[in-house]
């Protein structure tokens, strides 16, 4: 009987997490940000999550300041529409007792939960005629907060009594940052397509996202992780082909989740970090970043041609090797030659600064067209589908970012199925 309900509980535990994998990958494809839309698309998935009958997402509407329905689930069609048009309701001293726990939520910025909700009038009285003859007897709303601010809620609402565990309100907050996060984004995104202007303001504004995104994601990745090793280690070999191939697809999107961390950290520290001045020796770098790629270069079945002798330039360590990497991953990954190679050698007649050395890193890949160079160094800009080339897309913005900031350059030539040539610049040690 034990085994029978820990399968139960593990199964439930599996089915959230794909439950909460399809929130992520929804969200990482809407660019708005606009409550409704996200919430139509958003709030049956976080209905699943709990098994609630009920959902809804209430948002504060600036203009006005109303309450207003951005999405429901479990009601009528129109539901949304009759609210907007007939209710009036804003935030105050009334509505903060339990009758109306979403603007509850969103006063307190505290997620809220009621056991016995049937002993109360719960909701406008359109709200208890449209669930009518069913009454609710526990419910959850969950204020969603962007920029400190409270601006929505979702609420849950069930018919029978309904316990939330710990890990059922640990997933429900996960939804409520990755809706944040969304909201968040596109807000950035959207301000920096209005005006060209504004253009300067917004990637500084954008690198403080970053910087801040790339530790506060950390916290739903880390709650994944967790329950996906304990699935690990308490299925083992248990789970059928279909709960394999769900466990594989989070673990799939665990790893890409750390790596797109890993890349926005160092993205924001390109930018933010101030500009370090120590000798480097160029040839140390390099024998040490093709040591750290031995696997990979092997797995490929790669060969890298190293320069007899590099000079030493002033810049940082750290850095400069984040750059040989990512142009050595780069070469390596984007390659259909049976041997793929990367040739890197110092570009003389590049040399148009007396200040500075050049360096070209030269592979045999499938090339790039002309009309894609200035694409390919912008943030996650890809030319192929992960199916095609793994990867996150930030590697030539790291690069770009980094260069940029000691005043220096990358730049390319290539042609498609023909290879490519990215030169860098660096300052030299005099």
């Amino acid at each position: 009987m034990e085994q029978v309900i820990l399968r139960n509980a593990e199964t439930e535990t599996l089915r959230r997490l794909k439950t909460l994998e399809d929130i992520s990958y929804t969200c990482s494809n809407l660019f708005t940000s606009n409550l409704k839309e996200i919430g139509n698309q958003v709030l049956e998935y976080s209905a699943r999550l709990t098994g609630a009958d009920y959902g809804l997402l209430f948002f504060q509407d600036p203009s006005c300041m109303h309450i207003l329905v951005a999405a429901s689930y479990g009601l009528n069609c129109n539901f949304a529409e009759t609210y907007n048009n007939k209710l009036r309701f804003k935030l105050g001293f009334e509505e903060q007792g339990e009758v109306r726990p979403s603007f509850r939520a969103m006063l307190s910025r505290e997620i809220i939960i009621l056991h016995e909700a049937d002993k109360l009038n719960i909701g406008s009285g359109f709200f208890r005629k449209c669930t009518y003859p069913n009454k609710i007897s526990s419910l959850i709303s969950i204020p969603i907060i962007v920029n400190g601010k409270a601006v929505a809620a979702i609420s849950q609402y069930f018919i029978k009594p309904h316990d939330f565990s710990e890990e059922e309100i640990s997933f429900i907050k996960t939804t409520a940052n990755i809706i944040t996060s969304t909201i968040e984004r596109n807000l950035l995104l959207e301000k920096a397509h209005r005006s060209n202007e504004e253009l300067q303001l917004v990637n500084k504004e954008l690198d403080s996202f970053v910087f801040i995104a790339s530790h506060d994601l950390r916290e739903p990745l880390r709650t994944i992780e967790s329950f996906v090793r304990i699935l690990e280690h308490k299925l083992n070999k248990k789970l059928d082909s279909e709960d394999n191939y769900y466990l594989k697809k989070l673990i799939y999107a665990t790893q890409k989740e750390r790596k797109l961390i890993e890349d926005l950290t160092l993205l924001s520290r390109a930018t933010k970090d101030a500009v370090e001045s120590e000798v480097v020796d160029l040839n140390i770098v390099l024998k040490e970043v093709k040591f750290e790629l031995t696997a990979f270069i092997q797995e490929k079945n790669a060969e890298i041609i190293l320069p007899e002798r590099l000079p030493c330039v002033t810049g940082n360590k750290e850095k400069i090797a984040s750059i040989f990497k990512n142009l050595l991953l780069n070469g390596i990954k984007f390659n259909k030659s049976e041997i793929p190679q990367v040739t890197i050698y110092m570009d003389n007649d590049a040399n148009f600064d007396p200040d500075k050395i050049c360096i070209c890193f030269e592979d045999n890949g499938i090339g790039i067209k002309e009309e894609h160079f200035d694409k390919i160094f912008g943030l996650f800009q890809r030319l192929y589908s992960e199916d095609e080339y793994e990867g996150t897309g930030a590697g030539l913005a790291i690069v770009k970012k980094i260069l940029e900031k000691y005043g220096c350059s990358v730049w390319l030539e290539s042609k498609e199925g023909k290879g490519s040539r990215f030169f860098v610049t660096f300052n030299l040690h005099i």
